[in-house]
């Protein structure tokens, strides 16, 4: 079952996006993200956080632990949020862009970032 609550709730969260995206300014997150996750056993097994703009929701970390990955866990918290914000931003590298477009979502253009990282829209819901 999905859950959803605030990220600030989730300490163990936190630690997973700042060690895996050191270049991440923690305080927005906490300021403005919801997260998504999977628990097994009460152990997190994967996580989504989400940001909501004015008029839209950005996808920040998707993350799936190790011994879970491979089981569809990410592709169904995505499911969820699709059913719950339209329109749908992300930023993800350039090897991702093929799972995203699998999950629904259509390349909109390049982010700035030589190239590395791509901006990515879902329309509709």
């Amino acid at each position: 079952m999905i859950k959803s609550s605030r990220l600030w709730l989730h300490p163990n969260i936190i630690w997973t996006i700042i060690k895996k995206t050191p270049t991440l300014d923690p305080l927005v997150i906490l300021l403005n993200t919801e997260v998504y996750y999977i628990e097994n056993k009460k152990e997190i097994a994967s996580f989504a956080t989400i940001k909501k703009w004015k008029d839209s929701t950005e996808i920040g970390t998707i993350y799936t632990y190790p011994k879970y990955r491979n089981k569809g866990l990410a592709g169904l918290i995505i499911k969820s949020i699709k059913k719950e914000y339209s329109p749908i931003w992300l930023l993800c590298k350039k090897e991702l862009v093929s799972y995203y477009k699998k999950q629904g979502f259509k390349t909109i253009k390049k982010a700035n970032n030589k190239g590395k990282e791509f901006s990515i829209k879902l329309l509709g819901k």
